[in-house]
């Protein structure tokens, strides 16, 4: 495939800025791939043409920001790219398989530059690897996980009793001290149920928490006398009464 031009890419981005055309007839115009357009219209419309022909500085420290802003608000490579004005979305993968992999550290030391052929190592790096701190075989990291699991569990036996909502809230609160791929691999469960609590904790249901608090509000007023049959027809009673549409009786 023919390698396109910054200056090219740039003329395809502001003509489907300045004109009336589809982003896919442009993109076919000058052979761009959809991906890589994609992101620099983004960037062009979020900073202008200033990123696209100087790129951020890319630091050890520019590496983890980015990474962390990517599984904190579990945001795509190519959202990534476009909140940091960063057109490359091949590093931005590689990085985050490098954080997963070796934790934050392996970013801030990662050099510019070709690698070595034939495998062989850098004197640079060969001083980093001697230097740096042996790391603790998986098996004693999953067990401190597991042990640290247990202790936020303390009303619970086992983690197969755990529910998935629980041990979501672990892993959301030992993410700082564990790299979270560590977390999924060491407790029983996935990421995507993981990533869908944590999008739950990060993004409260409004209505949800409106609810809690009727049910709180009138708990209270009924001086904790009421039971839940009570409650509910006092809970929809209550909705009714401010016009809105009463709870479903498995939310109460």
């Amino acid at each position: 495939m023919t390698k396109i031009s910054v200056k090219t890419k740039l003329k395809a981005v502001e003509e489907y800025a300045n004109g009336n055309v589809t982003l896919a007839s442009v993109r076919h115009k000058y052979g761009i791939a959809e991906h890589d357009f994609q992101i620099w219209v983004g960037i062009y419309a979020r900073f202008g043409k200033g990123p696209l022909l100087n790129p951020p500085k890319v630091t050890g420290d520019f590496r983890l920001n980015l990474v962390k802003w990517k599984q904190e608000n579990l945001a795509s490579i190519s959202e990534t790219c476009i909140h940091f004005g960063y057109r490359s979305p091949g590093s931005v993968y590689r990085w985050e398989c490098l954080y997963n992999k070796q934790g934050p550290q392996a970013l801030l030391r990662l050099r510019r530059g070709r690698k070595p052929k034939n495998g062989q190592t850098t004197r640079q790096e060969s001083r980093q690897a001697s230097s740096a701190p042996k790391t603790e075989p998986n098996l004693t990291k999953r067990k401190l996980i597991v042990k640290d699991t247990t202790r936020c569990l303390k009303k619970i036996d086992s983690l197969e009793k755990a529910s998935k909502k629980e041990l979501a809230q672990v892993i959301y609160d030992l993410k700082a001290k564990y790299l979270l791929k560590d977390l999924i691999d060491a407790l029983p469960i996935s990421m995507s149920t993981y990533q869908y609590w944590q999008n739950r904790f990060e993004h409260l249901d409004e209505d949800e928490e409106e609810l809690k608090a009727v049910m709180k509000g009138l708990f209270n007023y009924y001086q904790a006398e009421y039971g839940v049959r009570r409650l509910s027809t006092q809970i929809r009673d209550y909705y009714r009464l401010i016009g809105k549409k009463t709870p479903n009786h498995k939310r109460i």
